[in-house]
């Protein structure tokens, strides 16, 4: 058996690569697809297989008799299936922090390949236990255990054991703190890697690299070598060293204040470990990605949107640490954004699960840094109620949680907590007048910073940056000593100029109030004033005044399209984006006041508005023109047939419910513009409508002739000349039709239509 690189030189990430001639079981293939993603159910699996009876290969095959091969291995394992069960359930063990069983199954690998003398796989093994020797921390017992699995291999044996060997030995240097002999060992293995065109293994010595640059705060140098350890990548799937070089190169960009690489490099990690499928790994990443966005960008909002995707995934795997820490998260988010009523909830649950599971055990070892963190985490969670509190004026609330976190940081004794606690407990001291008090804290507050600089200044770069830091925190110092001297002596004046600022603010508030309510009131008015103007009061429809103001535009953008469809007139096709108008008579309207009187003409008028409006077109506009009349328009594109539409109209009039006896037979002039296709400017607004009144006054004619509904549509043909029509529009329009210029059509005979008694009659001159 043998084992890949990424086994090796990962966080003990990583699958062994069964020998050729060996038939993988299907058990074992899904263990190793989850050995990441979902390292308990890779558990489940294998110690589900390594409950089979183990059986010898040379038995399962008897000259004598024949076995069912495949009912064979779906109850039986081989020795070499047994051998790569407990390497596979060692590594999911210890990515499922469980080092001490996964320490036993490894050893339980290496007894068999002891017995079966499988030389490879005991080499394996024991770099798998070097491995968790060296997440112990136990670098020597790590070296020990590689010495020997060096002597195992020779030039035959496997070549991802070959290139994994010298990997782990650079590691263990480097665990040993051998700095310099931990780079040269990574620089020879990444440079033999490039000769040999190998970019995985590259790769990992070019992540390593970076670890060591960042260790030795090279920032510039483990950057390069983090991207170009992505470069290496690519679009392999090496999920885990994809997210974790981009994490770490997120991190770096954030300290050096390259907002948009370190976000960009956070998302680049957080879709990684989405691909990965490790859904604890996801959220921390959510995590990070949710801070570095809120710390970089400035952007909260953003930020919550990530802590809410953690949470939720959180939640489906009931991991009560990660739900705490996003809940502080998520406070945090909230406060700066100064929303306290929303991140109040959120640091109170977040301040009662840490000290709820404050005594808890962990369950696994590799929760033991999350157990370790809980009390920073409540100071965090208590620093931030403290300054949520704070931002409220409820200085007595602020200053029970800025003592409680100054008690627990003493009692864990860690200084950037201490410093911090200090801080703010004497900023709170200061804004609530109590210089004495401020500058305790501010001078515990100087001191702890000075002893922390002096033990370590590589301890938090965040706390202390060079020696021009400490001086301008020493004259800040004494100039805060100078004003508790002076706060005295001011007292009064400031009272007083307290005084007269809050009335002469309270005067400009008020005046700005009433411009504020003035102006609404004016705006309410105007708006009211613009929907009368442009609104039919009795029906509620739409006015003419409404059409005069969009009808020149909508003619406008209607010539535009008649001007393009002309000049592509080469593919011989009608003009089909007009308008229909159509303009319509409804007796009843006309004389509803003298017949009903104003109190039913005018409900029966409203009653008519509301149900017009709701069962016209959705795309189309009706607009009430006094006088009985209507204009209704639509795109000729949302007419399937004019007919339709006509009798759809026609039935919407003759379906109006009401108690009176209301002729209902419609006359209803139509005309499409552009009027002329090919040349239609030769027409403006006005004289398309003089077109459409002569049509509804032909059908007027109509359905007096015939007493029923009626309508006429006028069409001129394509091939007409804009110059017939100058002059009076009405009369160019009937000589047209006479003269079979104008296509007419109508609901009934045209015959009834006599066209010279539509003509305008002139004042004879004597």
């Amino acid at each position: 058996m043998i084992l890949s690189v990424a086994v090796l030189v990962s966080h003990l990430a990583g699958a062994p690569v069964l020998q050729h001639h060996q038939i993988e079981p299907v058990q074992l293939q899904q263990a190793q697809q989850l050995m990441l993603s979902r390292p308990a159910e890779c558990v489940a699996i294998t110690q589900l297989f390594l409950q089979r009876k183990e059986i010898d290969p040379a038995k399962l095959v008897n000259s004598r008799q024949d076995f069912d091969q495949e009912a064979m291995s779906q109850h039986y394992r081989s020795r070499e299936q047994s051998l790569v069960a407990w390497q596979i359930q060692a590594l999911c063990q210890a990515n499922e922090g469980l080092l001490l069983p996964a320490d036993a199954s490894i050893n339980q690998a290496i007894k068999l390949a002891k017995r079966y003398r499988q030389t490879d796989s005991h080499a394996a093994g024991l770099m798998i236990k070097a491995k968790l020797s060296l997440a112990r921390q136990d670098a020597a017992q790590a070296n020990k255990l590689l010495n020997h699995a060096q002597t195992l291999l020779n030039a035959e044996s496997a070549d991802a054991l070959q290139q994994a060997l010298p990997l782990l030995q650079a590691s263990t240097l480097f665990y040993q703190h051998k700095m310099e002999e931990a780079r040269l060992a990574f620089e020879h293995v990444r440079l033999q890697a490039q000769e040999d065109n190998q970019h995985t293994q590259q790769a990992w010595a070019n992540y390593l690299l970076a670890n060591y640059y960042q260790l030795i705060q090279q920032d510039e140098l483990a950057l390069a070598h983090y991207v170009e350890t992505l470069s290496l990548l690519g679009k392999r799937r090496q999920y885990y060293l994809k997210a974790q070089a981009a994490e770490k190169a997120a991190a770096i960009n954030a300290s050096l204040g390259k907002s948009e690489q370190a976000i960009h490099f956070a998302n680049l990690a957080t879709s990684e470990f989405e691909s990965l499928g490790n859904p604890n790994l996801l959220i921390s990443s959510l995590l990070n990605l949710g801070r570095v966005t809120r710390t970089s960008s400035q952007d909260a909002s953003l930020a919550l949107v990530y802590f809410f995707n953690a949470l939720d995934l959180a939640k489906i795997l009931v991991d009560n640490n990660q739900i705490a820490q996003l809940y502080l998260e998520i406070g945090h988010s909230y406060r700066l954004l100064d929303k306290p009523s929303e991140a109040l909830p959120y640091l109170n649950q977040a301040r009662a699960s840490f000290e709820r599971n404050h005594d808890i055990k962990p369950a696994g070892a590799h929760k033991m840094v999350a157990q370790q963190q809980k009390p920073l985490l409540l100071i965090d969670t208590l620093h931030q109620l403290g300054q949520l509190y704070m931002s409220q004026h409820e200085n007595g609330l602020a200053l029970l949680q800025l003592e409680q976190a100054l008690t627990l940081a003493e009692r864990i004794k860690n200084v950037p907590r201490l410093i911090e606690s200090h801080r703010l407990l004497a900023l709170l001291f200061e804004h609530n007048h109590n210089p004495s008090q401020a500058l305790i804290h501010y001078q515990a507050y100087h001191d702890h910073f000075a002893q922390a600089s002096q033990l370590n200044r590589l301890l938090t770069q965040s706390l202390v940056q060079d020696n021009d830091q400490q001086l301008q925190q020493e004259r800040e110092l004494a100039s805060l000593r100078l004003q508790g001297k002076q706060l005295q002596q001011d007292k009064q004046l400031f009272s007083s100029l307290v005084i007269a600022l809050s009335v002469s603010a309270a005067l400009l508030l008020y005046a700005v109030w009433r411009n504020l309510v003035s102006r609404r009131r004016l705006h309410e008015q105007n708006t009211v004033l613009t929907h009368s103007l442009l609104v039919e009061s009795r029906t509620g429809l739409p006015n003419w005044r409404q059409l005069m103001l969009r009808l020149p535009k909508e003619v406008a953008k209607s010539q535009l399209s008649s001007e393009q469809w002309y000049l592509n007139e080469a593919q011989a096709q009608p003009f089909d984006d007009k308008i229909y108008y159509l303009l319509l008579h409804v007796p009843f309207m006309v004389d509803l006041s003298e017949r009903l009187g104003l109190v039913a003409a005018r409900a029966l008028q409203q009653q008519l508005g509301t149900y017009l409006q709701g069962r016209i077109h959705p795309e189309a506009r009706l607009y009430d023109l006094r006088e009985g009349q209507f204009m209704y328009v639509i795109a000729q594109r949302q007419v399937s047939s004019l007919q339709e539409t006509l009798t759809n109209l026609e039935r919407m009039f003759e379906e109006f419910p009401s108690v009176y006896n209301l002729d209902k037979r419609l006359a209803i002039g139509i005309i499409g513009h552009p009027f002329l296709p090919k040349a239609p400017h030769a027409l403006d607004d006005m004289r398309m409508g003089d077109i459409l009144y002569l049509a509804m006054a032909a059908a007027h004619q109509l359905s007096k002739e015939t007493g029923e509904r009626a309508w006429v549509e006028l069409l001129a043909l394509d091939c007409q000349q804009a110059a017939f029509f100058n002059g009076d529009i009405r009369h160019c329009c009937i000589q047209g039709i006479l003269k079979g210029l104008v296509k007419v059509n109508c609901s009934h005979q045209k015959h009834y239509i006599d066209w010279q008694a539509l003509a305008p009659e002139r004042a004879k001159t004597i």
